[in-house]
């Protein structure tokens, strides 16, 4: 899930200090000894200094070679390496010789620190996808075995359609989770009342209790991971928040602010934040513990932010913020 961060931009650096630091002293040492010589071979033809300068220039040649071609092929050769799928060879990446080098070997790293943190969510996350889908799997098979023997009870088929739709919203969130980090988001303007009409569809929820607190307008958005985001709160405050007593939809300052209150006991103190790392999962809950972790990287991709906390008088408030179009 993605990040928004603030760029800081400073004052370009003159071309000849950008020009030196680029170029490794023994070269320079290499041009200015060159040019010396070469004014004083004009003024003393002769053999004998070309003798001279073939026995001063060889070393300084071969020394700024060195220094500037040992780094390169060290850090071709991780690059190799890294293409073959071995991104701890990362840690090997040079240190040192021009500051070019330095400057690839440090975005190198940082792609590489990336992919591997993105490798180790995947992991994690279809071991924990493998291990939610086994127990619905497994009920499903037994319902089925149950009913072809004529065991089933009268309502095994609102069970089975029940376990079926659990399946589909997980791999629902695994997708939305997926275009997020491969940053598919397609945006496009939408009206906000249609949004809440959609997230009211799917969370099977009806119009009363939204409450709209200026004019609702457009943002834009990816409609799609969008109407995920705000039927997730939906969802959430009715699974573990006893019901949902109210979606406000504010609008101000520039912003777009899905509020979703419910009636339940609140969250514990200093756990509100917790509700957001993935694959947590509350006391009594069940499932992967994507649903509020995804909320935030929805309203992240989008530029926004989420938070949750206690309401006075009882229950939560748990909100997505967008900017407004």
């Amino acid at each position: 899930m993605r990040f928004s961060h603030r760029h800081h931009h400073h004052r370009p650096p003159h071309r000849f200090l950008s020009f030196a630091r680029g170029i490794h002293r023994s070269v320079v040492l290499f041009v200015l000894t060159a040019w010396l010589l070469g004014v004083c071979g004009g003024r003393h033809e002769g053999w004998h200094w070309l003798v001279v300068s073939g026995i001063v220039l060889w070393p300084l040649t071969w020394i700024a070679t060195f220094r500037i071609a040992r780094p390169m092929r060290d850090l071709a050769k991780v690059a190799g390496e890294m293409k073959r799928g071995s991104l701890e060879s990362r840690t090997q990446l040079p240190s040192g010789g021009p500051s070019e080098v330095g400057e690839v070997a440090g975005a190198l790293q940082g792609m590489a620190d990336r992919v591997a943190q993105q490798l180790a969510d995947q992991r994690a996350l279809m071991a924990a996808v493998s291990h939610e889908l086994r127990s619905p799997l497994g009920r499903v098979r037994l319902m089925v075995e149950m009913a072809r023997e004529g065991s089933a009870g009268p309502d095994v088929h609102d069970e089975l359609q029940a376990e079926i739709d659990g399946m589909d919203a997980l791999v629902g969130d695994l997708l939305a989770a997926a275009r997020i980090d491969f940053e598919a988001v397609t945006l496009r303007p939408l009206a906000v009342r249609d949004v809440v009409e959609r997230a009211l569809a799917v969370a099977r929820l009806t119009p009363e209790i939204v409450r709209y607190d200026g004019e609702p307008g457009e943002v834009s958005a990816d409609a799609t991971l969008l109407v995920r985001a705000v039927s997730g709160l939906l969802d959430n405050a009715a699974r573990h928040g006893g019901r949902v007593t109210a979606l406000v939809v504010r609008t101000r300052e520039g912003k777009v602010c899905f509020s979703v209150e419910d009636d339940g006991s609140g969250f514990p103190d200093g756990t509100a934040e917790q509700a957001f790392e993935p694959f947590h999962r509350g006391p009594g809950s069940s499932g992967v513990g994507l649903g509020l972790a995804l909320v935030r990287g929805i309203a992240q991709a989008h530029g926004g932010s989420a938070g949750a906390g206690n309401r006075e008088g009882g229950g939560a408030r748990v909100w997505l913020e967008i900017p407004a179009r």
